[in-house]
């Protein structure tokens, strides 16, 4: 455990103001694509692609640079970075010339910095107890989720609201993200004096650590198989859901930015509600493993009823079970992964695992795009619901995770 100082108060506050800004992008974004533009649904899976591709890229050497400095001061220049990306559009929309290479410009950036900003901000949750790390994990997930599902409110009003008047208000939250995380992890002279000395920045030395932190997977099939479900997650699950659901509310349904918006929320007050019931537990499950395989096969089961057109009162509902699940397989991967990695390497194994998630998703979006297109909405949720159920089935028949558990508080 690093002896640095530290606020959890305060990083609480910054995953709140940071993930309020993300929440006012996840809807923004991919909106202005199909509802603004008014392009195709591969236009989408392209769009977001932008913005998830870096994090295939840049999420490992990601992780080694966080490793290497300062988190909290990395961490508050990166919230200011945002001000390229996020600056750029505003300016793009005040002279009122915003096109669609315009916006994979924008997304690009956008996700190069966050695929910096991920590992950095993951590894500062190495500061909680390990028996307690379940209920860290869900303080943020809860904190996370309430906040996107504020920035989803606020962009749902872009039926009545200047898109201009959001990104000026998401440019303010990523200020303050900077100046509280400082606050959360400042800078001591005096401490970072006495830390062993951080390598040297050769390309020799970033390839080095980058092959240390994959050995550690590779060592631990445990781990291994829990980031190879997540990179299925994040391929099948993620993939769907951010091309997926403003096709939705759009096609299914014939609905505007309100009914999407308002589909991301009740999304993530699934994710909120088991949150707050995992942070209020003792001790995380026993058989974590078994819980996120399941949880897996539960969401595609989901996607498959989906896409039978329910009518809103039952759609909403399923929805919300769908960000139930999903938010329990976010906390217990992340519990698994931090419970499982030195302190010295958990930002090179938070880039890994968050590789696989968002390095899947991607390619996922792209996928989904195009097999809209190719065979439409419905057959294509059938499909995905499909392959998981077939990888739930074959990971509870041969993998380790099925076994891995979670550890318990000592008892007196």
């Amino acid at each position: 455990m690093s002896t640095q100082a530290f606020s959890f108060r305060y990083f609480l506050i910054t995953i709140g103001l940071s993930n309020l800004a993300m929440g006012l992008q996840k809807v923004l974004y991919p909106w202005l694509v199909v509802g603004v533009l008014d392009l195709s649904p591969s236009h989408l899976g392209f769009a977001q692609l932008a913005v998830l591709l870096p994090s295939l890229l840049f999420v490992l050497p990601g992780g080694v640079v966080s490793d290497r400095r300062h988190r909290g001061s990395w961490l508050a220049l990166l919230y200011l970075l945002y001000f390229i990306p996020v600056g750029g559009l505003s300016l793009l929309f005040w002279t009122g010339t915003v096109t669609f290479t315009q916006l994979i410009i924008f997304g690009t950036l956008f996700g190069t910095i966050t695929a910096f900003v991920q590992p950095a901000r993951e590894s500062l949750l190495g500061y909680a107890a390990p028996e307690l790390m379940h209920q860290a994990v869900a303080k943020v997930m809860v904190v996370q989720f309430i906040a996107q599902g504020a920035g989803f409110l606020l962009a749902g009003q872009l039926d009545i609201v200047d898109p201009l008047h959001l990104l000026s208000f998401q440019l303010l939250v990523f200020l303050l993200s900077s100046l509280f995380i400082k606050r959360c992890h400042p800078f001591d002279p005096e401490v970072e004096k006495n830390l062993p000395p951080k390598p040297s920045s050769s390309f020799k030395n970033l390839v080095k650590e980058l092959r240390e932190g994959l050995v550690l997977f590779r060592h631990n099939k445990g781990l291994l198989h829990l980031i190879l479900i997540v990179f299925a997650t994040g391929f099948l699950a993620f993939g769907v859901y951010l091309v997926g659901v403003p096709l939705i509310a759009k096609q299914l349904y014939g609905g505007g930015a309100t009914l999407y918006a308002a589909l991301q929320i009740v999304f993530t007050l699934g994710i909120i509600s088991v949150n707050y019931g995992v942070m209020n537990l003792s001790a995380m499950f026993l058989n974590a493993g078994r819980l996120m395989v399941l949880s897996f096969l539960v969401r595609g089961t989901l996607v498959a009823l989906v896409a039978l057109k329910p009518s809103l009162w039952l759609l909403f509902p399923l929805i919300f079970i769908w960000g139930v699940f999903s938010g329990l397989s976010m906390t217990l991967g992340r519990t698994i992964l931090h419970n499982e990695v030195p302190d010295n390497m958990r930002s090179r194994a938070a880039s890994i695992y968050q590789l696989c998630l968002y390095g899947g998703a991607p390619l996922g979006a792209l996928f989904c795009g195009l097999t809209v297109e190719w065979i439409g909405l419905t057959d294509t949720f059938f499909a995905i619901a499909a392959v998981t159920l077939v990888l739930s089935i074959i990971t509870a028949m041969y993998s380790p995770l099925w076994h891995v558990k979670s550890i318990q508080p000592v008892k007196d």
